[in-house]
């Protein structure tokens, strides 16, 4: 989804999906780890030259921009950050990763797509705009959304999705269905529990 209806201030460049299939390959990796977090990767970059990475840690917290930001210090002054997902704009547990971003004085945001959190659905880019930082938006949108696909799932549904894969290491868990539990009364469960991507069993394809 796109967080803003407004053309990008510049094209996207090589460099640009170079340094976002970066931050995509560090999302991936985490798959299966951040729940009830989305996965996301951010990487920092001046010139050509990527000075820090970093993917949301175990657990969900702390967020992937806030740690790039704390490895890569005073030198994120003037860099483009290139994030998986729209920078969060709501105070939970930790501040917003749109006003750690202002604060560092970065000066583009490249951004893979849209949080459809509705707690900070398109403000965490408003916020860096209104602050003067650049946001080219969109890079690589298709790839971030196929990634995040179990998390916007729980977002819209308020369940977890349920796929078959022979690789248990990209998933929150297997599901497991109760003794007195029907299908959807798991999912229900394990929605409410923070799950966002399930392994599921032989002949079941779809948690929805």
């Amino acid at each position: 989804m796109s967080v803003s209806p407004d053309p990008n201030p510049r094209p996207v460049t090589p460099d640009d999906l170079r340094f976002m299939d970066a931050a995509l390959a560090l999302a991936f990796a985490r798959l299966g780890q951040t729940a009830p977090n989305p996965a996301v990767g951010c990487v920092i970059v001046q010139g050509r030259r990527a000075i820090a990475a970093a993917a949301t840690a175990a657990g969900g917290r702390p967020h992937a921009e806030t740690q790039a930001l704390e490895a890569a210090g005073a030198a994120a002054r003037g860099a483009r950050v290139y994030v998986t997902l729209e920078p969060c704009a709501h105070y939970g547990q930790t501040p917003p990763c749109a006003a750690a971003l202002i604060a560092a004085g970065a000066a583009e945001g490249i951004i893979a797509c849209g949080d459809p959190d509705p707690r900070g659905a398109g403000r965490g880019t408003a916020m860096l705009r209104e602050a003067g930082i650049t946001v080219i938006d969109g890079v690589r949108r298709a790839e971030a959304e196929t990634l995040n696909a179990g998390f916007f799932t729980r977002i819209a549904t308020g369940r977890p999705l349920v796929v078959q894969d022979g690789r248990p290491g990209l998933f929150d868990a297997d599901l497991e269905i109760g003794p007195d539990e029907s299908f959807e009364q798991a999912l229900d469960r394990l929605g409410r529990a923070g799950m966002t991507r399930l392994r599921g069993p032989a002949g079941r394809a779809t948690g929805r």
